[in-house]
């Protein structure tokens, strides 16, 4: 058996860290003898004296590995240290440990805020859920699952649990408000997130998060001049807080001051984080500047794959594949489908630097239409179905064979029910609401679902030109699906792949599909959405639509392309097809 300190990092001998063993952990009891030692290491740390606490506590946990106090101090230290390994190690022993509900609660939040502070949101849900489930009634618990859930694109749990904090606590709290805002945001519901921001900020006006998240709705609202406002006087008490810093200088592009947007910036782009130097380059390529800011492009993908990033498709086109299996016109005639039921979804397809935003905006603005943003209710579905199916059902999309028999014939009804309460638990089913608009990523892989559960259900797709696709992202540090961020290469994969899986669809099933073109959309935004409001069946023309339109980006690859010739060679044999079917010049 090894003796020696344990390669993760924590100080511990081996046999007392990760190879050690439940055998040779002492009776609870016998730790109890070592408790005043224990909360002498505690007292050491409290007092900031660290490297006495530090020892004093490898002392005891050489002595009892399942020691909590020392245990917590010797995590505590390591999580200051950065020693990113080790806090993990002593963090995940500690949520181990048997105990109290209050203790294990406690051991639990502890790693996922962990999680949490590293970024590591996915990692955080388990314990998050092991906090809620030892301690239901604690507001803080569900506080934390809130923000997980949130923060992994789970908008409607996150907000069941929000609320549910709100309800156990008894009085309303800042941070927590402000949270739930920001998660109202991101399910378009701005109205509503901006009183609750002017709630949270009267609470705890020093929530600088809290006043960014504002700033960032009223910029969606387009009270551009109101966000301006907010961000100018959160930045004359904190004037080097990068975040508000960053969301001002969006607010000078919003006004279309590009040199102001620059001045606010450092001079040094060795010192700019990744959001910072995209923005830098957005400001730069509207003064004209083209090499400079696909510079500052290019350094921010090299950022993101220094950090480990990778275009990791794998998961997708697995589940691609089986759909192209398995959802053929043969099959799909023998499947049952649901009645219509509750408000029709508007199913949008569109890469994502295609105008999705856009599109939806002035949708909302249609009578009777509702927005209802990018929730993956139809993908959550698809990875449902097999539990639903029964016992031994294989992996989706196979397990929808199971609809064939017995009572599997009213599944397209249990799960074309399952999403609509998701749309109500939003408030986007009541009466005056007959469209709500479904934008998820997910659903160019799952329209043969989509088929099932919404047979009549109109699907608008808005093209644009591949390259001005690749630009828009290129240009951007955002995160997209499978991570094909990080590489203007690794877009153009994606987006091939998910035409491809368009093109199967549209020859093996009978879809209510419109095509759209950005660029015909802005030249002629009045036109064009009286041919989508025909198309869906709303009765109306739009009235004067309230959205920021840009001519200019139409066709902006090219003003790239003459400055810089070669930059879209690596993805040019990937395009080429799509961009002769479409109709584009390349």
């Amino acid at each position: 058996m090894k003796t020696g300190l344990c390669p993760c990092g924590t100080g511990l001998r081996q046999i007392r860290c990760c190879g050690l063993t439940a055998s040779s952990l002492p009776e609870p009891d016998n730790t109890a003898l070592l408790d005043t030692q224990a909360q002498e290491a505690v007292r050491r740390f409290n007092a900031k004296h660290y490297a006495d606490a530090q020892a004093l506590a490898l002392q005891l946990l050489d002595l009892a590995p399942n020691l909590r106090p020392a245990l917590r101090v010797l995590f505590e230290i390591r999580k200051a240290q950065n020693r990113r390994e080790a806090a993990e190690v002593l963090a995940r022993r500690l949520a181990a440990l048997p105990g109290t509900p209050v203790q294990r609660a406690a051991a639990n939040m502890q790693l996922a805020r962990y999680f949490i502070g590293q970024g590591g949101y996915a990692d955080a849900q388990e314990p998050a859920e092991r906090a809620v489930i030892a301690t239901p009634g604690d507001a803080t618990a569900h506080h934390v699952l809130g923000v997980v859930l949130t923060e992994t694109g789970r908008l409607i749990t996150g907000e069941r649990h929000y609320r549910r904090a709100i309800a156990l606590l008894p009085q309303e709290d800042g941070m927590l408000l402000a949270n739930l805002a920001w998660n109202l945001k991101l399910q378009g519901r701005l109205e509503q997130a901006a009183r609750l921001y002017e709630t949270a900020l009267m609470l705890r006006g020093d929530n600088r998060r809290g006043i960014g998240g504002y700033a960032q709705v009223e910029f969606a609202r387009f009270n551009t001049e109101k966000a301006i406002a907010t961000l100018d006087a959160a930045l004359a008490s904190w004037p080097n807080d990068r975040t508000l810093r960053l969301l001002r200088i969006y607010g000078d592009l919003h006004s279309g001051d590009a040199e102001s947007a620059l001045t606010r910036l450092d001079d040094t782009p060795g010192k700019l984080l990744s959001a910072e130097r995209a923005v830098r380059g957005q400001a730069l390529a509207r003064l004209g500047r083209l090499a400079e800011a696909v510079s500052d492009y290019a350094a921010v993908k090299k950022m993101r794959e220094n950090a480990g990033l990778r275009y990791a498709p794998a998961e997708i086109i697995k589940t691609a594949e089986a759909c192209k299996a398995y959802f053929t016109s043969e099959r799909m005639l023998a499947l049952p489908r649901a009645e219509p039921a509750g408000p029709q979804p508007v199913f949008l397809l569109g890469f994502a630097g295609s105008g999705l935003s856009l599109l939806e905006q002035c949708l909302a603005q249609l009578p009777g239409v509702a927005m209802g943003g990018n929730i993956s209710s139809v993908a959550d579905l698809a990875a449902l179905m097999p539990s639903l199916a029964g016992p031994g059902a294989p992996p989706y999309p196979d397990a929808l064979d199971h609809m064939l028999v017995g009572e599997g014939w009213d599944l397209p009804e249990e799960l074309r029910a399952r999403y609509q309460q998701a749309k109500s638990a939003r408030g986007l089913a009541g009466a005056e609401i007959c469209l709500v608009t479904d934008r998820a990523p997910a659903n160019i892989w799952h329209l043969g679902l989509i088929k099932l559960l919404f047979p009549d259900a109109p699907i608008l797709h808005l093209l644009r030109h591949p390259l001005d696709i690749m630009l828009s992202n290129f240009s951007q540090d955002r995160k997209l699906e499978a991570d094909c961020h990080v590489s203007m290469q690794a877009t153009a994969k994606h987006y091939a792949l998910g035409m491809n899986m368009l093109k199967h669809y549209r020859s093996e099933l009978t879809l209510r599909y419109l095509p759209l073109r950005y660029e015909d959309l802005v030249q002629n935004i009045q036109g064009e959405m009286r041919r989508v409001a025909e198309f869906i069946g709303t009765d109306c023309t739009p009235a004067a639509l309230r959205v920021p339109i840009c001519i200019e980006s139409r066709y902006r690859h090219s003003a790239y392309q003459a400055a810089l010739p070669g930059l879209f060679d690596e993805v040019r044999e990937i395009l080429a097809p799509f961009i002769s079917e479409l109709g584009y010049a390349g």
